[in-house]
């Protein structure tokens, strides 16, 4: 049952990835005017019912194997993919601007791909770890992530409306794409909600450290280091922008520094590093 959910979760992250991207493709195309409008409600409802059916599969996950699915991070990873498509639904009832799915969803739907192929074994949580501290770490951490990424797609999306205007192109696909001031803002507001989740996420690890007798805690270990780099990174970009005025291009490429810190603390550390974070 549990896998057939999965299953059917994995195909409906992947409809919606391939509306979104049909979407994007389509451009403002008279011709595909009516068109264009059916496939963005489908990527959007998709988007949605995909979230519903994820937002189950974890807490049945959860009572099947009796811990929350951090073990291993081919279990953590459908949980990252409900934080991204979280955070893209809340961007999208905000601000209506359903083109970011084109940058989240396919990274979302990547992720549960991953999960479902090689979680194929999930190793046993230490006893000490069982408790709802890992829950409320863990989701502010990957909700930051999740912020991160959209930040990284409005940064995106930014050098794209730049290079139209600098080129004076106005192809299809930048018709589409929001105005310079609507992306280095949103992309800005989404870094700050991205630091704070992410310091109230070391904030609730530390404290949670100070309870934890049977496992050891280092604050030398690769993962805790690597995450604080990249919170070091964010909290520069804010203070560059509030203090040295960098705004626009030079924000939008910390951005994407900044996801690239995020791949390498979630996928590369876990993948080539030993830490206490990790359970394989």
């Amino acid at each position: 049952m549990i896998n057939f959910l999965f299953l059917l979760t994995l195909l409906i992250y992947l409809a919606a990835s391939i509306f979104q991207t049909l979407s994007l493709a389509l451009g403002n195309r008279t011709e595909a005017m009516a068109i264009r409008s059916t496939i963005e409600h489908l990527a959007f409802w998709g988007t949605a019912i995909g979230f519903a059916f994820l937002t189950l599969f974890i807490p049945l996950w959860w009572l099947q194997q009796g811990h929350f699915p951090m073990t291993h991070w081919t279990d953590s990873i459908a949980f990252f993919a409900w934080a991204v498509t979280l955070i893209y639904l809340i961007i999208v009832r905000l601000t209506h601007l359903r083109m970011l799915g084109s940058f989240m969803m396919p990274v979302a739907f990547i992720a549960i791909l991953i999960s479902y192929s090689f979680a194929t074994h999930t190793a046993a949580l230490p006893e000490p770890l069982r408790n709802y501290w890992l829950l409320a770490h863990t989701t502010l951490i990957f909700l930051a992530y999740a912020a991160f990424i959209a930040a990284f797609g409005f940064g995106v999306m930014y050098l794209m409306t730049e290079r139209k205007i600098r080129k004076k192109t106005d192809t299809l696909l930048d018709n589409l794409l929001p105005s310079l001031g609507i992306s280095d803002e949103l992309g800005y507001r989404c870094t700050i909600l991205g630091v704070i989740l992410l310091t109230m996420g070391i904030i609730v690890g530390g404290l949670w450290a100070q309870y934890i007798e049977d496992i050891p805690w280092r604050w030398l270990d690769v993962k805790v280091i690597s995450t604080l780099m990249t919170w070091f990174i964010y909290v520069v970009q804010i203070g560059l922008r509030q203090f040295w005025g960098w705004h626009g291009r030079r924000a939008a490429y910390t951005a994407i520094i900044g996801f690239g810190a995020v791949l390498c603390t979630y996928v590369g550390v876990e993948l080539f590093l030993d830490s206490m974070h990790t359970y394989r």
